[in-house]
């Protein structure tokens, strides 16, 4: 039993069906609520900077295998989860723009004098801060669609029924 989950989540070699695949995103989504859980508890110490960070590698890893697996089971690459990755990076980047990311850097820009001023650099940043969060419920929905519909097509697209490129079926 052991042996088949650390093949599952940790060995990015061969293909996986989709019964395994959607058991191991079962796993992986219980994985993530529980670093949401433990992230409050770890406090402003250096485990608060390590322990995410190696979780978010381990988390990864994990996408990678299972997202991997499965691509190769339907004979394609890692290449379309790729593009989800940097499609993901754009549109973060877009979103944080969107909502008082623009307004922050054009403030910051236009007054370099608040470099030296504390309270207006604070107050430039609770006012980003403030547009981020009144922005944050649309963003995540907006950041949740890709890898939603992403996710379902591996679910729902079979496999190929011999063995392909990546291996035996």
């Amino acid at each position: 039993m052991a042996n088949r989950m650390y093949k599952l989540l940790f060995s990015p070699r061969g293909r996986i069906g989709r019964g395994p695949f959607l058991a191991g995103l079962a796993f992986l989504i219980l994985f993530v609520l529980f670093q949401k859980t433990i992230w409050p508890w770890l406090g402003t110490g250096m485990a608060a900077f390590f322990v995410p960070m190696i979780l978010f590698f381990v988390t990864f890893h994990i996408m990678l295998c299972l997202f991997g697996k499965r691509l190769h089971d339907i004979g394609r690459s890692l290449w379309p989860f790729t593009g989800l990755m940097a499609f993901m990076i754009v549109m973060f980047l877009v979103v944080m723009l969107k909502y008082g990311g623009l307004e922050y850097f054009n403030t910051v820009m236009a007054h370099p004098e608040y470099a030296d001023r504390p309270d207006e650099m604070r107050r430039v940043a609770e006012t980003y801060q403030a547009a981020l969060k009144a922005g944050l419920p649309q963003a995540r929905v907006l950041m949740a669609i890709p890898p939603l519909l992403f996710t379902l097509w591996l679910a729902v697209r079979p496999g190929e029924s011999g063995p392909n490129a990546y291996g035996p079926a």
